[in-house]
Order: structure tokens, then C-alpha cells, then sequence
């Protein structure tokens, strides 16, 4: 099974040591840019973290970055902007990334004209006590309510999970990372984090940093939750003309991303998410 083919089929890609040449290099550069920024002074989650941190904008056009979403799309994807700093934050509770949180409802469901790629890829840059949780096939099976609990998983190294075939697994998936390791997955999959050393739903871990960048193909559903992620949440502001170009050059940008897609799909917004 290709890495497109596992994405589209089980909702997660798995990349085992894809980075570990340069986690611990990378790690260092981004908790140094934190301890010398007073405006993260504390703070365990950075949103919009492309936008805030040099250290994450230039991490961005890494080559390990190019290789790893070079495995997924036949042409070069729009970054989507999203891009998160967890240092020792855990999301404990079960969750979806898409504008369409809910029991698929809404255009993020719907692929007769275009196919949903919108994929996150989560760099494991510091995971000494914590996890990655997912429940396969969520992508696009229909779900009953999601509710938090004590789940009987199915746990895996992120390097065995490469070798796994996931088709017949109906439990949720406990990946184990090392640093260096990745996992990429559809912004629908159903996953969350979870501390080993700490209660189920503990928001803290703590040695756990990872970033994260988001990826799509040029359509409606990437338009669509850069509207959603960038223009209708809190917390994030337009990407600066020169990392606009910087992106271009790399073929990493999309100018529609400038404009709202909402300010011409209103009706879209009655099952778009905005917590």
C-alpha cells in the first residue's frame, strides 16, 4: 500500500526515524526561540506558530519536510498555514481537525467533485511519556458519538506500525513515538494525545514536543479550512508578503488562500465548528 493509498484508506501514514537526523537540532532551536520570546513565556501550546516563530517557518522548507509530503502528493500541495508547537501540551480528548467536526456533516464528507486531502503532518521532536491516538477508517466512516473513555488499544511503535496492515484492527491505535518519528493523517481522523505517565486525559506531559504543519491539494476543501482555520478562529493573522513569496517559490502557496471562502459559501457555515 502506497502512503497515498494508507491515507485515503485507514486515514494515517505512519513515517518511523523520518526525522531523527535533525529533531534534536530542531528541538533545541524552537525551545530556544520559546524561553527567549517573553510572549510565550509559559505558554505549552503556540497556534499559528508558522506566523509567530522564525525556527518553524524555516523548519518548513527542510528537505525532510519535502520528503515526507513528497510521499503522499504526485504534485507539490499548498501549505495550508496551520501549523502548531505542542511543548508538553496534550489535546487528551478525542477530536477531529476539520471545519466539519461533527457525524460527517457538511462539504468536508463530500468528495463526488473533490477528493478531501487535507493531511497534517505531526513531527515527534521530544515524546519521552507520551502517545498518539487515532481510530482507524474515521476519515469516512460514518462514527456514532465519540465519547471519552477508558479505550482497549491497539499499541504500536510508530516503526512496527509501518509494517502493520490496519484493516482488520477496529480498536483505536496507541502509537509510541521516538523522536525523529512522524505520522501523518486526514484532518477528519478521530485522534488525540495521551500522556503514558499521567491520567487518561491529562493536558500535560512532560517531555512531549511536536510540530505540526498542514498540507492539501488545490481545491474547495483546502480553501475551505484555510477560511475556517485562519479567518474565522481566533488567534491567527495573514501570512507576511514575504513569507508569501518565500512559499511561491517553493510552490508552496496558493493566492485564492487570500480571500474568504465563506464570504461566498455562507450556507456552509451551519456544520463548520469554530471551538
Amino acid at each position: 500500500m502506497t502512503p497515498a493509498e494508507a491515507l485515503a484508506k485507514q486515514g494515517f501514514y505512519p513515517l518511523p526515524g523520518a526525522f531523527s537526523a535533525v529533531a534534536g537540532d530542531a528541538a533545541k532551536e524552537i525551545k530556544q526561540e520559546l524561553a527567549s520570546g517573553p510572549e510565550f513565556n509559559g505558554v505549552v501550546g503556540v497556534g499559528d506558530a508558522f506566523n509567530r516563530m522564525s525556527t518553524v517557518r524555516d523548519f518548513l522548507f527542510h528537505d525532510t519536510v519535502r520528503q515526507s509530503y513528497a510521499k503522499v502528493f504526485s504534485d507539490t500541495p499548498v501549505f495550508l498555514q496551520a501549523s502548531d508547537i505542542h511543548n508538553g501540551f496534550v489535546q487528551g480528548n478525542w477530536h477531529r481537525d476539520c471545519a466539519n467536526k461533527g457525524l460527517n456533516k457538511g462539504l468536508d464528507w463530500d468528495e463526488k467533485e473533490f477528493i478531501y486531502r487535507n493531511y497534517k503532518l505531526m513531527i515527534y521532536l521530544e515524546c519521552d511519556d507520551y502517545s498518539f491516538c487515532v481510530k482507524p477508517r474515521t476519515n469516512h466512516r460514518k462514527l456514532k458519538d465519540e465519547k471519552d473513555g477508558v479505550d482497549n488499544y491497539f499499541t504500536v511503535s510508530v516503526e512496527d506500525a509501518a509494517k502493520t496492515d490496519f484493516d482488520k484492527v477496529e480498536q483505536p491505535v496507541q502509537f509510541i513515538p521516538q523522536p525523529g518519528d512522524a505520522v501523518m493523517f486526514d484532518l477528519r481522523t478521530t485522534h488525540r494525545g495521551q500522556g503514558l505517565n499521567s491520567e487518561q486525559f491529562s493536558k500535560r506531559a512532560s517531555n512531549k514536543l511536536t510540530l505540526s504543519y498542514v498540507f492539501a491539494d488545490r481545491n474547495p476543501h483546502a480553501h475551505r479550512f484555510h477560511s475556517y482555520r485562519t479567518m474565522l478562529k481566533q488567534g491567527y493573522r495573514p501570512i507576511a508578503e514575504q513569507h508569501q513569496q518565500k512559499l511561491a517559490q517553493e510552490g508552496l502557496w496558493w493566492d485564492k488562500l487570500n480571500q474568504n471562502y465563506f464570504d461566498t459559501h455562507q450556507d456552509e457555515m451551519e456544520f463548520v465548528v469554530l471551538k
